[in-house]
């Protein structure tokens, strides 16, 4: 519980004004509602009987009315309707602070989810499906967090006020009736304890429910040509049709708990009210009590009937936003796997060299080290190539250059320091990233290569586009470079998001160029080409790449062939071949796998 109100306090510490509106006048608009019944008691009482009870204030009342030249009903029934109205704004005034919480408390919550989880790891989304990451910053946040973080916590307090003031105005009246009406009280406690571990498992399950559902569609719509290739489409109807009836089974589940606690809350209340208007009449038919107090507590008790239903609502309501606070805790607790903690400033004249000491790498949860004792020199300007087998670790150490992941023995440095002194933001800015399969948006041409830098111009995105042998293409699409390209680039071919993507790591002038096996889907004269016009433009950039293409292999300056995580040889391609190693055999293998993709 205490985590709970610690979450929310992270975001309420900053609208203290909104929390001392809605802690300082729902009890002043609370009190005056309350006192709204007394006036109408004293009013009926007095037309009946021309006497009022002996208090201090009646009698202030009695006398303002004679000085004003009004009868004491009169001065009554102005008093009824001058608090009406202060109530009226009071709570209209409140309702719209509360409103407007609501809204700013969803979009942080909301914002906050978004910001954490765009600073985790591969382990992170390894974990968390985006069906399960989007139901948590949808669902969860809007459905079930939204109207609980202030509505539902305020009018919570709210009915407590209401409970306690009406109360205290009840057993003034009539303590005996006043009993009978808090009957229901220890019944309604027993309830909530009860139905609370019920209602937690229901809400879990519904939220599982829930994200599996958006991770069905999302992994369709995301892999619809592979549907389509395999003729799988009936089968992922089927799948989406069995995601549904367990989501509807779920939602019917939870719905019926909350139907269930709901109603016992509203009944045995109103079980209450009718032993209060029993018990009330007959006393009035014995005169012992009047028929002002009569009215006056009926009153109070139609006012319990709504405060009552809101602390039936909270407790529900809290159970439910309880699972989704923890699904969101659970996010934030999933440490980064990076942590942006750099001063040193990464300008300056320097040379760029890369070097990895004892570099180990492994996830948290334990398992073989995916990277084993790895010690590389990269000097500035050099051409660096990686390669191995699938799994060899390849892909790990070109993301631990511009810290996608750090490593967790050993250090890397860069110009002599690790490269944990570095801001991040200016250490990623020295590199241009091509990762293995490149992500394109839904966007235009352009907006895809700038990718929201500042400070490109027309100039470099042009030569960016030409170099990485994209021109002709674009100059032929029907609008240019401002063509919009279909989500993850669907209505390119795959040629063309990897020119794409190199164009956008370029744009920067990157000193440092990473290419994850980014040339596989070009043909070799576009390759030579690339190769050729890059050596000209930028002699003195250090690439690090990936690559199973003979000819390049062939110009690289020193080549590292790894095995599970370590290095088993290194050297330019002449070294290795006269060495007639692990690498002869791998450069042979990709040799006839090229021959092979020439002849189909």
């Amino acid at each position: 519980m205490w985590d709970k109100i610690k979450w929310f306090w992270r975001y309420y510490r900053n609208y203290k004004y909104i929390l001392a509106v809605l802690l300082l006048l729902t009890p002043v608009q609370a009190a005056l509602h309350v006192a709204i019944p007394r006036l109408i008691e004293f009013t009926i009482d007095y037309a009946k009987t021309g006497e009022l009870p002996s208090y201090t204030i009646l009698a202030w009342i009695e006398n303002l009315g004679q000085i004003l030249g009004m009868s004491t009903v009169s001065i009554f029934t102005v008093l009824i309707i001058i608090i009406g109205l202060d109530v009226s704004l009071i709570y209209a005034f409140i309702q719209g602070h509360r409103a407007w919480m609501n809204i700013r408390l969803e979009w942080l919550f909301r914002q906050t989810a978004f910001n954490n989880i765009t600073d985790k790891g591969p382990d992170f989304f390894n974990r968390f499906r985006v069906g399960d990451l989007v139901t948590r910053m949808t669902d969860d946040v809007a459905e079930k967090l939204s109207w609980f973080a202030c509505s539902g916590i305020f009018r919570f307090y709210e009915a407590l006020l209401f409970i306690v003031f009406t109360i205290t105005m009840m057993l003034t009246i009539d303590p005996f009736l006043t009993l009978l009406t808090a009957g229901p009280l220890p019944i309604l406690i027993l309830i909530f304890f009860k139905s609370s571990s019920m209602l937690d498992k229901r809400y879990d399950h519904l939220q599982t429910r829930i994200s599996k559902f958006n991770a069905v569609m999302e992994a369709c719509f995301s892999g619809i040509r592979v549907v389509k290739a395999y003729v799988q489409e009936k089968a992922q109807r089927r799948k989406f049709d069995d995601a549904v009836r367990d989501r509807r089974n779920a939602e019917i589940s939870a719905i019926k708990a909350t139907t269930i606690v709901d109603s016992l809350y509203i009944y045995i209340w109103q079980f209450g009210i009718v032993m209060v208007l029993l018990a009330g009449g007959y006393m009035v038919i014995g005169a012992d009590l009047s028929m002002g107090k009569l009215v006056a507590f009926v009153f109070y008790v139609i006012y319990l009937i709504f405060p009552m239903f809101d602390i039936g609502q909270f407790l529900v309501k809290s159970r439910q936003s309880a699972v989704s606070i923890n699904r969101l805790l659970e996010l934030e607790k999933h440490q980064p796997m990076v942590i942006d903690s750099g001063k040193r400033s990464s300008n300056g004249n320097k040379q760029r060299h890369l070097n990895f000491s004892n570099v180990s790498f492994r996830f948290s949860n334990g398992g073989r080290k995916i990277i084993d004792n790895l010690s590389i020199e990269i000097k500035p300007g050099q051409t660096v190539a990686l390669v191995g087998k699938v799994g060899a670790g390849k892909s790990w150490i070109a993301g631990m250059i511009p810290r996608y992941i750090d490593p967790t023995e050993g250090s890397i440095t860069l110009d002599g320091h690790d490269i944990r002194e570095y801001k991040l933001k200016e250490l990623r800015n020295l590199m241009g990233y091509v990762p293995q399969e490149p992500v394109l948006f839904s966007d235009t041409i352009k907006n895809n290569i700038m990718f929201g830098r500042t400070g490109i111009s027309n100039n470099d995105i042009e030569w960016a586009v030409e170099v990485s042998q994209l021109k002709k293409e674009i100059d032929a699409f029907p609008d240019g470079i401002d063509t919009q390209i279909g989500t993850r680039g669907m209505s390119i071919s795959g040629g063309q998001k990897q020119r794409l993507a190199l164009a956008r790591a370029l744009v920067g002038k990157p000193q440092i160029l990473i290419l994850d096996d980014c040339t596989s889907a070009l043909d070799s004269d576009t390759e030579n080409a690339l190769w050729e016009q890059l050596g000209e433009v930028m002699p003195d950039m250090t690439i690090i790449l990936i690559t199973h293409r003979p000819d390049v292999l062939e110009t690289a300056d020193n080549i590292i062939v790894l095995e599970n995580g370590r290095r088993i040889e290194s050297g330019n391609h002449h070294e290795l071949m006269q060495n007639n190693g692990h690498y002869a055999r791998l450069y042979k293998r990709y040799q006839l796998e090229q021959q092979v993709h020439s002849v189909a």
